[in-house]
Protein backbone atom coordinates (compact mmCIF):
# COMPACT_ATOMS: atom_id res chain seq x y z
CA UNK A 1 0.00 0.00 0.00
CA UNK A 2 1.30 3.47 -0.91
CA UNK A 3 1.79 6.17 1.42
CA UNK A 4 -0.43 9.00 0.94
CA UNK A 5 2.42 12.46 -0.03
CA UNK A 6 2.82 14.54 1.97
CA UNK A 7 1.03 18.05 1.25
CA UNK A 8 2.71 21.18 2.45
CA UNK A 9 0.29 23.40 1.35
CA UNK A 10 -3.04 23.81 2.16
CA UNK A 11 -5.55 22.41 -0.43
CA UNK A 12 -7.76 25.37 -0.99
CA UNK A 13 -10.27 23.76 -4.01
CA UNK A 14 -13.90 21.93 -2.91
CA UNK A 15 -13.35 18.13 -3.14
CA UNK A 16 -16.25 16.98 -2.36
CA UNK A 17 -18.31 18.99 -4.85
CA UNK A 18 -22.03 18.63 -5.60
CA UNK A 19 -21.39 17.00 -9.05
CA UNK A 20 -20.03 14.33 -7.27
CA UNK A 21 -23.25 14.04 -5.02
CA UNK A 22 -25.07 11.04 -6.41
CA UNK A 23 -28.08 12.12 -4.35
CA UNK A 24 -28.72 15.26 -5.76
CA UNK A 25 -26.65 15.81 -9.15
CA UNK A 26 -28.73 13.91 -11.97
CA UNK A 27 -25.51 14.36 -14.29
CA UNK A 28 -27.05 14.93 -17.33
CA UNK A 29 -29.07 18.68 -16.23
CA UNK A 30 -26.97 21.46 -14.90
CA UNK A 31 -29.21 21.62 -12.19
CA UNK A 32 -29.10 20.18 -8.13
CA UNK A 33 -32.23 17.83 -7.43
CA UNK A 34 -33.13 18.48 -4.00
CA UNK A 35 -32.27 15.23 -1.55
CA UNK A 36 -35.39 15.73 0.40
CA UNK A 37 -36.63 12.19 0.50
CA UNK A 38 -40.12 13.18 1.72
CA UNK A 39 -40.67 15.07 -1.29
CA UNK A 40 -39.24 12.37 -3.56
CA UNK A 41 -41.98 9.87 -2.46
CA UNK A 42 -45.26 12.45 -1.50
CA UNK A 43 -44.84 15.40 -3.30
CA UNK A 44 -46.27 14.00 -6.32
CA UNK A 45 -44.73 17.20 -8.49
CA UNK A 46 -45.56 20.05 -5.69
CA UNK A 47 -42.27 19.57 -4.78
CA UNK A 48 -41.91 22.43 -1.75
CA UNK A 49 -44.97 23.06 -2.47
CA UNK A 50 -45.84 20.35 -0.53
CA UNK A 51 -45.10 21.69 2.94
CA UNK A 52 -47.73 24.16 2.21
CA UNK A 53 -49.95 21.84 4.17
CA UNK A 54 -47.77 21.16 6.99
CA UNK A 55 -48.09 25.34 7.57
CA UNK A 56 -51.76 25.14 7.26
CA UNK A 57 -51.98 23.01 10.08
CA UNK A 58 -53.17 24.69 12.89
CA UNK A 59 -50.94 23.27 15.41
CA UNK A 60 -47.80 22.88 13.12
CA UNK A 61 -48.59 26.88 12.13
CA UNK A 62 -48.52 28.15 15.50
CA UNK A 63 -45.71 26.62 16.59
CA UNK A 64 -43.70 27.50 13.50
CA UNK A 65 -44.84 30.91 13.76
CA UNK A 66 -44.23 31.25 17.36
CA UNK A 67 -40.57 30.24 16.61
CA UNK A 68 -40.24 33.02 14.32
CA UNK A 69 -41.96 35.40 16.21
CA UNK A 70 -39.55 34.55 19.37
CA UNK A 71 -36.63 35.72 17.07
CA UNK A 72 -38.24 38.96 15.39
CA UNK A 73 -39.75 40.04 18.66
CA UNK A 74 -35.99 40.38 19.96
CA UNK A 75 -34.21 43.70 20.05
CA UNK A 76 -31.27 44.16 17.42
CA UNK A 77 -28.52 46.81 16.86
CA UNK A 78 -25.92 47.47 14.34
CA UNK A 79 -22.65 46.88 15.25
CA UNK A 80 -19.47 49.96 13.95
CA UNK A 81 -16.89 47.67 12.16
CA UNK A 82 -14.06 48.55 14.40
CA UNK A 83 -16.05 47.32 17.76
CA UNK A 84 -14.75 44.11 18.89
CA UNK A 85 -16.71 41.44 21.36
CA UNK A 86 -13.76 41.06 23.49
CA UNK A 87 -12.14 44.51 23.84
CA UNK A 88 -15.66 45.95 25.67
CA UNK A 89 -16.97 47.64 22.87
CA UNK A 90 -13.75 50.05 22.11
CA UNK A 91 -14.61 53.58 20.81
CA UNK A 92 -15.42 53.36 16.89
CA UNK A 93 -14.25 56.36 14.72
CA UNK A 94 -16.53 58.86 13.46
CA UNK A 95 -17.15 57.13 9.83
CA UNK A 96 -17.37 54.13 11.27
CA UNK A 97 -20.32 54.65 13.50
CA UNK A 98 -22.10 56.76 10.62
CA UNK A 99 -21.96 53.72 8.16
CA UNK A 100 -23.83 51.65 11.35
CA UNK A 101 -26.42 54.68 11.73
CA UNK A 102 -27.35 54.66 8.19
CA UNK A 103 -27.52 50.75 8.00
CA UNK A 104 -30.08 50.83 11.18
CA UNK A 105 -32.06 53.16 9.71
CA UNK A 106 -32.32 51.54 6.13
CA UNK A 107 -33.39 48.86 7.81
CA UNK A 108 -35.87 50.59 10.25
CA UNK A 109 -37.23 52.31 7.23
CA UNK A 110 -38.58 49.31 5.48
CA UNK A 111 -40.04 45.75 6.52
CA UNK A 112 -36.89 44.57 7.91
CA UNK A 113 -39.24 42.66 10.93
CA UNK A 114 -41.37 41.15 8.16
CA UNK A 115 -38.83 39.80 6.13
CA UNK A 116 -37.03 38.23 8.53
CA UNK A 117 -40.09 36.63 9.54
CA UNK A 118 -40.36 35.20 6.32
CA UNK A 119 -37.06 34.63 5.49
CA UNK A 120 -37.52 32.26 8.73
CA UNK A 121 -39.75 29.63 7.29
CA UNK A 122 -36.58 28.20 6.21
CA UNK A 123 -37.28 26.22 9.11
CA UNK A 124 -39.93 24.32 7.31
CA UNK A 125 -38.88 24.18 3.81
CA UNK A 126 -34.95 24.24 4.51
CA UNK A 127 -34.27 27.19 2.57
CA UNK A 128 -36.13 30.97 1.61
CA UNK A 129 -35.48 33.48 -0.37
CA UNK A 130 -36.35 37.00 -0.35
CA UNK A 131 -35.90 40.00 -3.33
CA UNK A 132 -34.35 43.21 -2.29
CA UNK A 133 -36.17 46.16 -3.98
CA UNK A 134 -33.33 49.01 -3.76
CA UNK A 135 -34.01 52.14 -4.64
CA UNK A 136 -32.85 55.03 -4.81
CA UNK A 137 -33.04 57.74 -2.19
CA UNK A 138 -31.95 61.15 -0.87
CA UNK A 139 -28.56 60.77 -2.74
CA UNK A 140 -28.17 57.16 -1.30
CA UNK A 141 -29.02 53.57 -1.99
CA UNK A 142 -31.62 52.30 0.04
CA UNK A 143 -34.03 49.34 0.79
CA UNK A 144 -37.60 49.89 -0.22
CA UNK A 145 -38.63 46.38 0.68
CA UNK A 146 -37.54 42.94 1.15
CA UNK A 147 -40.05 40.53 -0.50
CA UNK A 148 -40.10 37.09 0.42
CA UNK A 149 -40.61 34.67 -2.86
CA UNK A 150 -41.72 30.81 -2.36
CA UNK A 151 -39.03 28.51 -2.75
CA UNK A 152 -40.44 26.18 -5.03
CA UNK A 153 -39.82 28.31 -7.30
CA UNK A 154 -36.20 28.22 -7.55
CA UNK A 155 -33.35 25.34 -8.10
CA UNK A 156 -29.80 25.47 -7.83
CA UNK A 157 -26.90 25.15 -10.26
CA UNK A 158 -24.41 22.46 -9.22
CA UNK A 159 -22.48 25.64 -8.06
CA UNK A 160 -24.47 26.63 -5.48
CA UNK A 161 -25.98 29.30 -7.41
CA UNK A 162 -29.95 30.17 -7.65
CA UNK A 163 -31.82 29.82 -10.31
CA UNK A 164 -35.75 31.44 -11.27
CA UNK A 165 -37.79 28.74 -12.45
CA UNK A 166 -40.19 30.12 -15.15
CA UNK A 167 -42.40 28.98 -17.71
CA UNK A 168 -39.60 29.24 -20.57
CA UNK A 169 -37.14 27.73 -18.19
CA UNK A 170 -38.69 25.21 -15.91
CA UNK A 171 -35.61 22.75 -15.60
CA UNK A 172 -32.61 24.45 -15.41
CA UNK A 173 -34.48 28.37 -14.20
CA UNK A 174 -33.16 31.74 -15.44
CA UNK A 175 -29.93 33.32 -14.13
CA UNK A 176 -30.84 35.65 -11.33
CA UNK A 177 -28.76 39.06 -11.34
CA UNK A 178 -26.25 39.62 -8.19
CA UNK A 179 -26.66 41.27 -5.26
CA UNK A 180 -30.50 41.11 -6.15
CA UNK A 181 -31.95 38.00 -3.84
CA UNK A 182 -30.96 36.90 -0.15
CA UNK A 183 -31.06 33.08 0.34
CA UNK A 184 -31.28 32.01 4.05
CA UNK A 185 -30.30 28.02 4.26
CA UNK A 186 -31.79 25.82 7.39
CA UNK A 187 -29.97 22.37 8.55
CA UNK A 188 -27.42 21.72 5.92
CA UNK A 189 -24.28 23.75 5.08
CA UNK A 190 -23.13 21.40 2.11
CA UNK A 191 -27.06 21.27 0.53
CA UNK A 192 -27.94 24.52 -0.83
CA UNK A 193 -31.94 23.41 -0.50
CA UNK A 194 -31.28 22.62 3.27
CA UNK A 195 -32.95 20.73 5.46
CA UNK A 196 -35.98 21.49 6.53
CA UNK A 197 -38.50 20.77 9.41
CA UNK A 198 -40.87 19.92 6.81
CA UNK A 199 -38.93 16.16 6.86
CA UNK A 200 -39.94 15.62 9.78
CA UNK A 201 -43.48 17.09 10.82
CA UNK A 202 -45.24 15.49 7.47
CA UNK A 203 -45.99 12.52 8.51
CA UNK A 204 -47.38 13.68 12.14
CA UNK A 205 -49.48 16.06 10.45
CA UNK A 206 -50.39 13.29 7.57
CA UNK A 207 -51.63 11.00 10.21
CA UNK A 208 -53.63 13.81 12.05
CA UNK A 209 -55.68 14.68 9.40
CA UNK A 210 -56.10 11.46 8.44
CA UNK A 211 -57.02 10.55 12.14
CA UNK A 212 -59.31 13.57 11.74
CA UNK A 213 -61.53 12.14 8.81
CA UNK A 214 -61.83 9.14 10.86
CA UNK A 215 -62.76 10.33 13.71
CA UNK A 216 -65.76 12.50 11.71
CA UNK A 217 -66.73 9.47 10.41
CA UNK A 218 -67.08 8.05 13.77
CA UNK A 219 -69.16 11.02 15.29
CA UNK A 220 -71.57 10.44 12.11
CA UNK A 221 -72.06 6.57 13.11
CA UNK A 222 -72.38 7.45 16.58
CA UNK A 223 -74.77 10.74 16.38
CA UNK A 224 -76.54 8.87 13.09
CA UNK A 225 -77.22 5.54 13.09
CA UNK A 226 -77.43 3.71 10.01
CA UNK A 227 -81.17 2.97 8.67
CA UNK A 228 -81.54 -0.27 7.18
CA UNK A 229 -84.58 -0.99 4.60
CA UNK A 230 -86.06 -4.14 4.34
CA UNK A 231 -88.15 -5.31 1.80
CA UNK A 232 -90.18 -8.79 0.50
CA UNK A 233 -88.60 -10.62 -2.10
CA UNK A 234 -89.57 -9.84 -5.80
CA UNK A 235 -89.72 -6.30 -4.86
CA UNK A 236 -90.98 -4.13 -7.62
CA UNK A 237 -87.49 -1.56 -8.22
CA UNK A 238 -89.79 1.37 -8.39
CA UNK A 239 -90.70 0.46 -4.90
CA UNK A 240 -87.43 -0.58 -3.77
CA UNK A 241 -86.23 2.90 -4.68
CA UNK A 242 -89.33 4.60 -3.00
CA UNK A 243 -87.65 2.50 0.40
CA UNK A 244 -84.26 4.28 -0.31
CA UNK A 245 -86.06 7.30 -0.74
CA UNK A 246 -87.49 7.00 2.57
CA UNK A 247 -84.23 6.01 4.11
CA UNK A 248 -82.76 8.98 3.12
CA UNK A 249 -85.59 11.02 4.07
CA UNK A 250 -85.09 9.90 8.04
CA UNK A 251 -81.69 12.15 7.85
CA UNK A 252 -83.70 15.35 6.69
CA UNK A 253 -87.23 14.94 7.27
CA UNK A 254 -89.63 14.73 10.73
CA UNK A 255 -91.98 11.90 8.86
CA UNK A 256 -91.44 9.44 6.57
CA UNK A 257 -94.51 6.63 4.70
CA UNK A 258 -93.77 3.41 3.86
CA UNK A 259 -96.13 0.01 2.95
CA UNK A 260 -96.67 -2.10 5.61
CA UNK A 261 -94.96 -4.97 3.96
CA UNK A 262 -91.68 -2.95 4.17
CA UNK A 263 -89.58 -1.96 7.69
CA UNK A 264 -86.87 0.52 8.08
CA UNK A 265 -84.65 -0.62 11.19
CA UNK A 266 -81.91 1.68 12.94
CA UNK A 267 -78.19 -0.31 12.81
CA UNK A 268 -76.95 1.31 16.30
CA UNK A 269 -72.98 1.49 16.06
CA UNK A 270 -70.82 -0.36 18.45
CA UNK A 271 -67.16 0.26 19.61
CA UNK A 272 -64.44 -1.19 22.27
CA UNK A 273 -61.52 -0.40 23.75
CA UNK A 274 -59.92 2.80 25.46
CA UNK A 275 -58.21 4.40 22.71
CA UNK A 276 -60.04 7.45 21.24
CA UNK A 277 -58.77 9.73 17.64
CA UNK A 278 -58.39 12.73 20.37
CA UNK A 279 -55.72 11.19 22.01
CA UNK A 280 -54.07 10.04 18.30
CA UNK A 281 -54.37 13.54 17.22
CA UNK A 282 -53.00 15.15 20.58
CA UNK A 283 -49.87 12.27 20.11
CA UNK A 284 -49.20 13.46 16.90
CA UNK A 285 -49.88 17.57 17.75
CA UNK A 286 -46.94 16.82 20.63
CA UNK A 287 -44.63 15.28 18.12
CA UNK A 288 -45.03 18.96 16.16
CA UNK A 289 -43.98 20.27 19.15
CA UNK A 290 -41.03 18.46 19.65
CA UNK A 291 -39.84 18.96 16.42
CA UNK A 292 -39.89 22.82 16.02
CA UNK A 293 -39.73 24.21 19.70
CA UNK A 294 -37.68 21.03 21.90
CA UNK A 295 -40.44 20.75 24.35
CA UNK A 296 -44.15 20.73 24.50
CA UNK A 297 -44.41 22.62 27.61
CA UNK A 298 -45.41 25.91 26.24
CA UNK A 299 -48.20 23.97 24.35
CA UNK A 300 -50.22 21.94 26.60
CA UNK A 301 -51.40 24.29 28.91
CA UNK A 302 -50.85 22.81 32.00
CA UNK A 303 -47.69 24.94 33.27
CA UNK A 304 -46.22 24.03 36.53
CA UNK A 305 -47.64 20.27 36.55
CA UNK A 306 -45.36 18.79 34.00
CA UNK A 307 -42.63 18.77 35.51
CA UNK A 308 -38.80 19.52 34.15
CA UNK A 309 -40.01 23.52 33.56
CA UNK A 310 -36.78 24.64 33.35
CA UNK A 311 -34.90 22.34 31.48
CA UNK A 312 -37.47 22.58 28.37
CA UNK A 313 -37.67 26.58 28.60
CA UNK A 314 -33.55 26.03 28.57
CA UNK A 315 -33.85 23.72 25.48
CA UNK A 316 -36.10 26.29 23.51
CA UNK A 317 -33.87 29.05 24.32
CA UNK A 318 -31.12 27.61 23.08
CA UNK A 319 -33.17 27.22 19.95
CA UNK A 320 -34.26 31.11 19.46
CA UNK A 321 -30.46 32.01 20.57
CA UNK A 322 -29.32 29.34 17.34
CA UNK A 323 -32.13 30.63 14.99
CA UNK A 324 -31.18 34.65 15.78
CA UNK A 325 -26.99 33.76 15.25
CA UNK A 326 -27.73 31.99 12.23
CA UNK A 327 -30.29 34.85 10.32
CA UNK A 328 -27.55 37.14 11.86
CA UNK A 329 -25.27 35.57 10.19
CA UNK A 330 -26.42 35.27 6.34
CA UNK A 331 -27.63 39.12 6.80
CA UNK A 332 -24.19 40.01 7.44
CA UNK A 333 -22.46 38.30 4.90
CA UNK A 334 -25.35 39.30 2.30
CA UNK A 335 -27.67 42.16 2.77
CA UNK A 336 -25.57 44.45 5.12
CA UNK A 337 -22.89 44.10 3.24
CA UNK A 338 -24.58 44.65 -0.37
CA UNK A 339 -25.71 48.08 1.52
CA UNK A 340 -22.22 49.23 2.59
CA UNK A 341 -20.15 48.46 -0.71
CA UNK A 342 -23.36 50.03 -2.53
CA UNK A 343 -22.70 53.55 -0.32
CA UNK A 344 -19.57 52.85 0.94
CA UNK A 345 -16.72 52.29 -1.52
CA UNK A 346 -14.23 50.71 -0.04
CA UNK A 347 -14.84 49.22 3.22
CA UNK A 348 -13.15 46.79 4.38
CA UNK A 349 -14.15 46.50 8.10
CA UNK A 350 -18.45 46.44 7.52
CA UNK A 351 -20.58 46.89 10.50
CA UNK A 352 -22.48 43.55 11.70
CA UNK A 353 -26.65 43.04 12.99
CA UNK A 354 -26.42 41.26 16.26
CA UNK A 355 -29.69 40.51 17.82
CA UNK A 356 -30.27 40.44 21.72
CA UNK A 357 -31.76 36.84 21.93
CA UNK A 358 -29.95 35.81 25.30
CA UNK A 359 -32.42 35.00 27.90
CA UNK A 360 -33.46 38.12 30.55
CA UNK A 361 -32.29 37.62 33.75
CA UNK A 362 -34.26 36.81 36.61
CA UNK A 363 -34.17 40.38 38.47
CA UNK A 364 -35.56 38.72 41.74
CA UNK A 365 -32.83 36.34 42.20
CA UNK A 366 -30.26 38.68 40.90
CA UNK A 367 -31.53 41.08 43.19
CA UNK A 368 -30.98 38.58 46.19
CA UNK A 369 -27.39 38.26 45.01
CA UNK A 370 -27.37 41.60 44.90
CA UNK A 371 -28.28 42.21 48.49
CA UNK A 372 -25.59 39.54 49.70
CA UNK A 373 -23.30 41.17 48.26
CA UNK A 374 -23.48 44.29 49.64
CA UNK A 375 -24.97 44.31 52.87
CA UNK A 376 -23.62 41.18 54.30
CA UNK A 377 -20.27 40.61 52.47
CA UNK A 378 -19.56 44.49 51.64
CA UNK A 379 -18.28 43.92 47.80
CA UNK A 380 -18.93 47.71 46.59
CA UNK A 381 -21.39 47.82 44.01
CA UNK A 382 -21.94 51.49 42.18
CA UNK A 383 -25.02 52.83 41.95
CA UNK A 384 -24.85 52.84 37.78
CA UNK A 385 -24.69 49.08 38.24
CA UNK A 386 -27.68 49.25 40.03
CA UNK A 387 -29.33 51.39 37.49
CA UNK A 388 -28.27 49.57 34.13
CA UNK A 389 -29.06 46.08 35.83
CA UNK A 390 -32.98 46.91 36.46
CA UNK A 391 -33.27 49.35 34.05
CA UNK A 392 -33.92 51.97 36.44
CA UNK A 393 -33.34 56.09 34.99
CA UNK A 394 -31.41 57.68 36.64
CA UNK A 395 -32.45 60.93 38.50
CA UNK A 396 -31.19 64.18 36.72
CA UNK A 397 -31.14 67.14 39.18
CA UNK A 398 -34.01 68.72 40.55
CA UNK A 399 -36.24 65.71 39.97
CA UNK A 400 -38.37 64.70 42.91
CA UNK A 401 -36.93 61.49 44.56
CA UNK A 402 -39.13 58.86 46.17
CA UNK A 403 -37.90 57.89 49.34
CA UNK A 404 -38.49 55.60 51.70
CA UNK A 405 -41.28 55.94 54.76
CA UNK A 406 -39.18 57.10 58.19
CA UNK A 407 -39.03 54.61 61.19
CA UNK A 408 -41.14 55.51 64.05
CA UNK A 409 -39.05 57.15 66.50
CA UNK A 410 -38.79 55.55 70.26
CA UNK A 411 -39.96 57.48 73.05
CA UNK A 412 -37.37 59.47 74.85
CA UNK A 413 -35.49 60.45 71.69
CA UNK A 414 -35.85 63.52 69.62
CA UNK A 415 -36.30 63.73 66.08
CA UNK A 416 -33.45 64.32 65.40
CA UNK A 417 -33.00 60.23 65.59
CA UNK A 418 -35.51 60.01 62.88
CA UNK A 419 -34.30 57.75 59.83
CA UNK A 420 -32.48 59.58 57.16
CA UNK A 421 -30.20 61.24 59.90
CA UNK A 422 -26.60 60.35 60.86
CA UNK A 423 -28.62 60.20 64.42
CA UNK A 424 -30.92 56.65 63.48
CA UNK A 425 -29.62 55.60 66.68
CA UNK A 426 -29.55 57.05 70.59
CA UNK A 427 -25.96 58.53 71.09
CA UNK A 428 -24.83 55.67 73.07
CA UNK A 429 -25.76 53.20 70.42
CA UNK A 430 -24.11 55.58 67.74
CA UNK A 431 -20.78 55.55 69.67
CA UNK A 432 -21.22 51.58 69.51
CA UNK A 433 -21.90 51.72 65.68
CA UNK A 434 -18.68 53.90 65.26
CA UNK A 435 -17.10 51.74 66.50
CA UNK A 436 -17.89 48.96 64.63
CA UNK A 437 -17.14 51.46 61.38
CA UNK A 438 -13.88 52.47 62.18
CA UNK A 439 -12.99 48.85 63.58
CA UNK A 440 -13.45 47.82 59.95
CA UNK A 441 -11.72 50.76 58.34
CA UNK A 442 -8.90 50.30 60.50
CA UNK A 443 -8.54 46.48 59.80
CA UNK A 444 -8.85 45.82 55.77
CA UNK A 445 -6.59 42.76 56.04
CA UNK A 446 -8.98 40.83 57.49
CA UNK A 447 -12.12 42.15 55.63
CA UNK A 448 -9.67 41.60 52.28
CA UNK A 449 -9.07 38.01 53.17
CA UNK A 450 -13.13 37.40 53.58
CA UNK A 451 -14.42 39.65 49.81
CA UNK A 452 -11.57 38.07 48.15
CA UNK A 453 -12.68 35.08 47.32
CA UNK A 454 -16.14 36.11 46.37
CA UNK A 455 -14.56 38.96 44.15
CA UNK A 456 -12.90 35.94 42.26
CA UNK A 457 -16.02 33.78 42.21
CA UNK A 458 -18.13 37.14 40.41
CA UNK A 459 -14.87 37.71 37.87
CA UNK A 460 -14.95 33.97 37.07
CA UNK A 461 -19.30 33.18 36.94
CA UNK A 462 -20.41 32.37 33.69
CA UNK A 463 -24.41 33.00 34.29
CA UNK A 464 -26.95 33.88 37.63
CA UNK A 465 -27.14 30.48 38.24
CA UNK A 466 -23.32 29.31 38.41
CA UNK A 467 -22.89 32.49 40.41
CA UNK A 468 -24.89 31.61 43.02
CA UNK A 469 -23.69 28.13 43.51
CA UNK A 470 -20.16 28.45 43.58
CA UNK A 471 -20.97 31.25 46.26
CA UNK A 472 -22.57 28.63 48.25
CA UNK A 473 -19.40 26.93 47.82
CA UNK A 474 -17.26 29.54 48.66
CA UNK A 475 -18.46 30.57 52.23
CA UNK A 476 -17.58 26.90 53.65
CA UNK A 477 -13.86 27.50 52.39
CA UNK A 478 -13.25 31.00 54.04
CA UNK A 479 -10.79 31.87 56.23
CA UNK A 480 -12.94 33.77 58.85
CA UNK A 481 -10.50 33.54 61.65
CA UNK A 482 -9.09 36.99 61.50
CA UNK A 483 -12.29 38.62 61.24
CA UNK A 484 -14.12 36.27 63.74
CA UNK A 485 -10.93 38.49 66.20
CA UNK A 486 -11.69 41.71 65.10
CA UNK A 487 -15.81 41.16 65.60
CA UNK A 488 -15.00 39.45 68.88
CA UNK A 489 -12.72 42.34 70.60
CA UNK A 490 -15.06 44.96 68.97
CA UNK A 491 -17.93 43.12 70.56
CA UNK A 492 -16.45 42.80 73.84
CA UNK A 493 -15.72 46.54 73.69
CA UNK A 494 -19.16 47.68 72.81
CA UNK A 495 -20.08 45.60 75.74
CA UNK A 496 -18.33 47.03 77.98
CA UNK A 497 -19.61 50.73 76.86
CA UNK A 498 -22.93 49.70 77.13
CA UNK A 499 -22.93 48.25 80.17
CA UNK A 500 -21.01 51.55 81.87
CA UNK A 501 -23.81 53.75 79.77
CA UNK A 502 -26.86 51.33 81.26
CA UNK A 503 -25.29 52.48 84.95
CA UNK A 504 -24.58 56.06 83.96
CA UNK A 505 -28.30 56.56 83.08
CA UNK A 506 -29.85 54.42 86.05
CA UNK A 507 -27.53 56.91 88.59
Amino acid sequence: MMAKKLIKKPITDEIATARKDIDIFAGWLNRLENPDPVLRTEAGGKGLKLYDEVERDPHAGSVLQDRALAVVGKDWEIIPGTTSRTAGRPASTTREEAIADFVAEVLEDCNFDQARQELLKATLYGYYPGEIMWEYRNDAVRIGKIIGKHPRRFCFTAQRELRLLTPQNMIEGEELPDRKFIVFTYGDSDNPYGKGLGQKLWWPVWFKKNGIKFWLTFLEKFGMPTAVGKYPSGTDPTQQQALLDAIDAIQNETGIKIPNDMAIDLLEAARGGTVTYEELCNYMDKQVSKAVIGQTATTEGTPGKLGGEKERGEVRQDIIEADADLLDSCLNQSLIKWLVDYNFPGVADYPRIETHAGAKPDLGERSEIDERLASKIGVPITKRYFYETYNIPEPEEGEEIVEAPAKAVPAGFGPQFAQGSRGAFSPEQQKIEDLVAATLKTSPAALSKLVEPVRAVIREARSLEDLRDRLYDTFSDMNQADLQELVARATYIADLYGRYTARRRGS
